[in-house]
This record gives C-alpha cells, structure tokens and sequence, in this order.
C-alpha cells in the first residue's frame, strides 16, 4: 500500500478518520466532501476499510456507493466497515444533507515519468507549488507524484503529444471567485494527442477541464470535487475523437458537458477561448457522476454554435445524485446545430428530484443574435436503471420540446426503462411534457436484459488507439 504523505498547510477532515487494513492514512478535506487517495497493490487485496466518523449517524442512513458495485458495509457505533476485493472510487454517504467521504483508490503508477527527462515537468511530493498559470509544449509530460499538490491554473494552447498524470492534486484555490471571478482550472485548447490520467482537481473557481477544439484526447481516472456553482466537470468544446472513462466526478454543476462555440464575455471570466469547432466522436464509460444544486449528469448543450454535434455516446455510468433543478440525460440545442446520434446506454441513477429528462430546443442569453434554431434527432436511451424514491411522483418530470414545427426533436427511442425493479409498459409513466416532437417511441424489450450491476471496468484500452465511438456520414 502506498499512503501519500501531504503538506501539513492542506486542510484535513475534522469529520472523518479512515484506516485501510489497519493503517490510519490522511483523509483531506473540501468545503462540500472529504477525500482519501492512496494506492494499492494486488498483495493488499481484497482491503479492509474502516471509517469513524466524528458524529454520530443512523446506521440506516449509511450507504456505500455506487450501489451497482454491491459492496456490503456493516456498522458499529461511529465506525462503518467494509471490504474491496479490488480499486475503486466510491462514496461513503452518511445521510442527505451529511458530508460524503471519496475513497479514491488506484494501483501503484507501473511506469511513472522519469523525472530527470527534459520533457517532464514535475513538482516534489509533500509539497505545495504555487504558479498563477502554469504551460506546457508540444512533448512536454506535467507529472504530479502521489502527494503533491499543484495551486494555480494550466493552459496548453496549441501542443501535440501533452500528458498529465500522477496522484498528486490540482488546487484551484490559488484563485478566489469574489476576486478573480470564474476561471477555467485546467485548459486544453487546439490541442492534440493528449492523455490526462489519474489527477484529482478541487477547489475550482470555475469550469474544473476544458477540451476546447482538441483531437484524440484520452481523460482517465480523473476525480474532482467542484464546490461554486459553474464549476463543470468536463467540458468538451468543440472536440473530435475524446475518450472520458473511469473517472468520478463531483460537480456544482455539468458533470460531462458537450458544448460548441467561443468560450468568453458572459460564460468564463477574463477567458477567450477558441472552441467554435463541429462534435464528433465522444465517448465517456465507466464514469461515475455526483451533480450537487446546479446543473445536470450528463449534458449536451447550451451552446451549440456550429453545424453538427454528432457521434455521442455515454455508456456504464453511475449517477450517485442530481440533487438540484437540473436533470439527468440533459439535451439544449440553443444554437444552429444539428445534434444526431446520440446514445444513453446501461446508465444506474441513484438520485434525482426535478428532472429526469430534459431535451429542448429554445434560445437563451448565450444564443448568439440572428442565430437560427438547430434541430434534434436520432436519440436513443437503453437499459437505463432508475432508482426512484417515494419523494420522486408529482414532483419529478422529464421535457422533450422542440423549436417550432420546422425545428423539432425527432426519433427518440427508450428501450428497457426500468424504474425501480420495474421495466415501464408506457411512456407516460415518465411523465414528459412534449412540443414540436415526432418519434418518441418505447422499444418492446420484454425479453432483453437489464444492467443492473456494472461490467467489469478492467483493461483499459490503448491511449495511441483510443475506441471511437460511430457517427453518422
């Protein structure tokens, strides 16, 4: 097992402490969540975790999530136990309204950077560097070691070939919203070839990554934990050919976001930033999503400034919560665009309350002015699992609208809707609202399974031939 050693300025849980097979190891603290990394060996497996907390809970309350991972927990006064027969990221929820602790576990690094290359640019474990901005060129690898903790801002403009990896953390903090407004924490922008794996981002002022006309790009095992509201998960700008998997996102907003346009004036502060480039080919599996009071799960939308966003694929996904006025599977086309082929597929919801589907064509103070209306089609949302509670009927809707007659939303298609243990007969049990749609239909799946646990997330696939996911010619 390898416990990070952190500096002793970073903000520690006063909440929580956790010990994983009998070793106490540092759990650290954000305004919303604690968190704990460490790395484990196949010889520290299956691993024991033990959390006591600092107060007292109902033992009913306590859930270790995502529940498709089916990990049996047991309690005994303040301490919650558990064991993990492999890595993995999850959440030890103590009741609505109580702060989660994140266990972010991952193997040791098999083949770290060697520091000593030019091409690596690193910063010491147990240590805080502060830089206003931070850049790297075309090679370059940004290698933070388990414990280090990075507090400043990255932008890559322009580069090939850019890596960022290790166990350390990215700190948004350098920055503050009342002083400097909302920042983007870390930038990709007209880049290409690019690997982000195994970093935690907290503490953002803003968007927490954005991948603004980028090419083949690999996101994994990235986990963040966004406390202001606007402060995205993953934005993905105007990009073609983008891998996002495994990877636990905590956001005050968009978990995974899919927009098209110019970043800049109302959407990030002091920030111009090209992204006005046509969507291809986006994947994102494996996930693991907890959206707090603003924003959705999973969105393509608002602004869609180009002439298709297409190729759109979210797969094996655990949305923990959706505890605000957003929804889960959110779709605003408030721009020109023509959004086709768009896949929902074996995706578990734990949580929602407002909405669980929201797709809309409409215009909003992003819509650039003269910009004509876009349009909707071929949406297709399958095996989908919602755990619904008792607080959800009457108050939870889902909305299909499109522009008008000449702009409308077509061809959505919903196949093993399960809601509870459940498979839905009919659509209007979701309740959604509809304008200028054609096409909703429910698949006969009587006789096709459902995903109510996840697969088996092993074997990544090749950064250098990353899996595309098809679009439409």
């Amino acid at each position: 097992m390898i416990p990070y050693t952190y500096p002793r300025s970073l903000p520690r849980s006063t909440t929580f402490e956790l010990r994983i097979n009998g070793h106490p190891i540092d759990a650290l603290a954000t305004g919303v969540a604690d968190f704990v990394i460490a790395a484990l060996s196949d010889t520290d497996l299956p691993a024991c975790i033990e959390v006591t907390a600092s107060i007292a809970f109902p033992a009913t309350d306590v859930v270790v999530r995502p529940r498709s991972k089916n990990i049996v927990h047991e309690c005994e006064g303040c301490i919650v136990r558990f064991t993990l027969a492999r890595v993995e990221k999850v959440s030890i929820d103590f009741g609505y309204g109580r702060r989660p602790l994140y266990l972010f576990l991952s193997p040791p690094e098999e083949a770290p950077p060697i520091v000593e290359k030019e091409s690596v640019v690193t910063f010491p474990a147990g240590q805080i560097t502060e830089m206003p901005l931070l850049t790297l060129e075309d090679g370059q690898t940004l290698y933070l070691p388990g414990g280090a903790v990075f507090k400043g801002r990255i932008h890559v403009k322009g580069r090939r070939d850019v890596r960022i990896c290790g166990h350390g953390i990215i700190d948004g903090s350098y920055y503050t919203r009342d002083l400097d407004g909302s920042l983007p924490l870390v930038v990709m922008e007209s880049c290409s070839d690019i690997l982000i794996e195994g970093i935690t981002l907290v503490r953002p002022t803003g968007w927490m990554l954005v991948l603004a006309a980028c090419v083949d790009v690999t996101v994994r095992d990235l986990r963040q934990i966004g406390e202001v509201v606007s402060s995205d998960g993953i934005d993905v700008v105007g990009s073609r050919d983008v891998l996002i998997e495994d990877c636990f996102l905590h956001n005050n907003d968009d978990c995974v976001v899919v927009k098209a346009f110019e970043i800049g004036g109302m959407n990030l502060a002091g920030s111009l930033i090209h992204g006005r480039e046509n969507v291809e080919n986006i994947l994102v599996r494996h996930c693991t999503l907890a959206n707090w009071t603003a924003g959705n799960a999973v969105e393509i939308g608002h602004e869609l400034s180009v002439d298709h966003v297409r190729g759109i694929v979210f797969q094996d996904i655990d949305v923990l919560h959706v505890h605000g006025h957003g929804a889960v599977f959110s779709l605003h086309n408030y721009g020109r665009a023509l959004v086709e082929d768009v896949l929902f597929e074996d995706i578990r919801i734990e949580h929602c309350f407002d909405k669980f589907i929201d797709f809309r064509i409409s215009r909003s103070r992003y819509t650039p002015k003269n910009e004509p209306p876009g349009c909707i089609r071929g949406i297709v949302l399958r095996n989908i699992v919602w755990h619904r509670d008792h607080y959800c009927p009457g108050y939870t809707t889902s909305l299909i609208g499109g522009w008008d007659e000449h702009h409308r939303i077509e061809d959505v298609s919903f196949e093993n809707i399960r809601l509870n243990d459940r498979v839905i007969e009919d659509l209007e049990e979701l309740e959604i609202h509809q304008r200028h749609c054609t096409g909703l239909r429910l698949v006969d799946s009587a006789s096709a399974p459902v995903q109510l646990t996840a697969p088996d997330r092993g074997c990544p696939i090749s950064v250098a031939s990353p899996l595309r996911c098809p679009s439409s010619t």
